[in-house]
């Protein structure tokens, strides 16, 4: 192992003992910039007006299960799911009640054990994959419904599937391996397993959620929502083809004040 190794698993230590005694067990999930993504996101899914309300849910990548309260607020039956066992045994301390499994998507080809759910919640999981169309596809197998869909992209109009170096941490990929596909390959990948695939007309109130995909401002990530459906939605809120401009989410509806 060379010296650039060393410093490097050197400086991770410290950067994750640092996080630890700043946010506690939550690591960086509690930390400041994740919350507010994490607000964005809720607020954009409740103003989608999609029917989410006594539905069964798949939550995949759901780390220390900070998302799943969107589900419960609306009386869903939820199995949370993640593929680090750090964060496994910090929501079974934390939720002691909720159902909780340990799931590498990146090794999952067969998921029928899990049983077949109304919905698949993928929210800030696809990114951290080195095998997302093969997640994908063995999601689709357990999916009756929707799956929703939030994920890091790459700029470009083409159909392509980049993969990227991710250093090992609780909030990144298990392998080491991630990937940042373009919207297209996004869309065509739903449709392929789910039938219909569609992108959000609004982005949530976030600045990584860009509007204007003509001409981007140079950020270190570029996010969208999409949704693969095994049945025809039909919503304003939901477009089939890519639009190369989309408009920002009211910041006047909180996903709490849409419980049903």
């Amino acid at each position: 192992m060379d010296f650039r190794t060393v410093l490097a698993n050197l400086l991770r230590k410290v950067v994750a003992v640092g996080r630890r005694l700043l946010y506690g067990e939550g690591g960086v999930f509690l930390s400041p910039s994740y919350g507010a993504i994490n607000e964005a996101r809720l607020d954009h899914l409740a103003s989608l007006r999609l029917d989410l309300s006594r539905k069964s849910v798949l939550e995949v990548g759901a780390g220390i299960g900070l998302l799943t309260r969107f589900f419960e607020d609306r009386d869903c039956k939820v199995l949370s799911t993640d593929g680090n066992p750090e964060n496994i045994r910090v929501m079974q301390r934390k939720y002691p009640r909720r159902r909780i499994e340990y799931l590498d998507l990146d090794r999952a080809s067969d998921l029928s054990r899990l049983g077949q759910f109304d919905i698949v919640f993928c929210y800030g999981t696809l990114y951290h994959l080195s095998k997302p169309e093969e997640a994908l596809r063995a999601l689709s197998d357990i999916c009756r419904g929707m799956i929703l869909l939030e994920t890091q992209v790459s700029p470009g109009r083409y159909s392509d599937l980049l993969l990227v170096h991710e250093p090992a941490g609780r909030a990144q990929a298990v392998s080491g391996v991630g990937c940042r596909p373009t919207r297209l390959w996004v869309m065509e990948t739903l449709r392929k397993y789910y039938g219909h695939a569609y992108i959000t007309r609004t982005q949530p109130l976030h600045p990584e959620f860009p509007l204007e995909w003509d001409i981007l401002p140079i950020r270190p990530a570029y996010r969208a929502v999409f949704v693969g459906s095994k049945h025809r939605l039909r919503s304003l809120d939901l477009l089939e083809e890519i639009p190369e401009h989309q408009q920002r989410v009211s910041a006047k509806v909180h996903y709490s004040e849409r419980k049903i």
